[in-house]
């Protein structure tokens, strides 16, 4: 891939210290719409065309996602393919943390922060994920029919997580922890 075919992009993501950022990603998005436009307008080949048939066809979440890191990876862990910006994206945090020859950590390529453990990305957007067992209780307790809290949590432990040894009131515990902790 040329330098020049993310001119536009390029600038953004120096000032943003990042290609992980949704605001790069459109701008990657408006570049690849006009040259395939311009590209058709040359008569390219087809295979440009059938891949951006391909592109259109594909499933998209409907979701506002934080940053392309995020956008890519519920993509892939659902099996579709993430939208070409993004990818394009992920591939540059990748090439630049590989150009650094190790100078540089993978937070500071993909987020543009050095790594702090208790100020990374990873954690402070944890507790607010749906990998957090406690914001995946909250988020689906009311779909149980139970009508107690304990009964809900004891459903979700079985049902959702497979997990029939961890004690109710523990669990109860720890998620008003979690509760506190996110509405603090």
């Amino acid at each position: 891939m040329s330098q020049s075919r993310f001119e536009k992009a390029a600038p953004l993501a120096r000032e943003l210290k990042t290609w992980n950022h949704n605001d790069v990603a459109q701008v990657v998005k408006e570049s690849l719409g006009s040259q395939s436009q311009s590209a058709g307008a040359l008569g390219a080949a087809d295979s440009r065309k059938g891949m951006a048939l391909e592109a259109e066809s594909q499933a998209r979440i409907d979701y506002e996602f934080d940053n392309p890191m995020e956008c890519f990876h519920t993509h892939v862990a659902v099996g579709l393919n993430p939208p070409l910006e993004v990818m394009i994206c992920m591939e540059r945090c990748i090439r630049d943390y590989f150009l650094a020859g190790g100078k540089i950590s993978l937070d500071k390529a993909f987020f543009g922060k050095e790594h702090v453990a208790t100020k990374s990305y990873a954690k402070l957007n944890y507790d607010k994920s749906l990998h957090s067992e406690y914001a995946f209780f909250d988020a689906t307790k009311n779909s149980s029919k139970r009508k107690s809290l304990e009964g809900k949590a004891e459903e979700f432990l079985s049902k959702r997580l497979g997990d029939h040894s961890t004690d109710i009131a523990t669990f109860l515990k720890g998620y008003s922890r979690w509760k506190s902790n996110k509405n603090s």
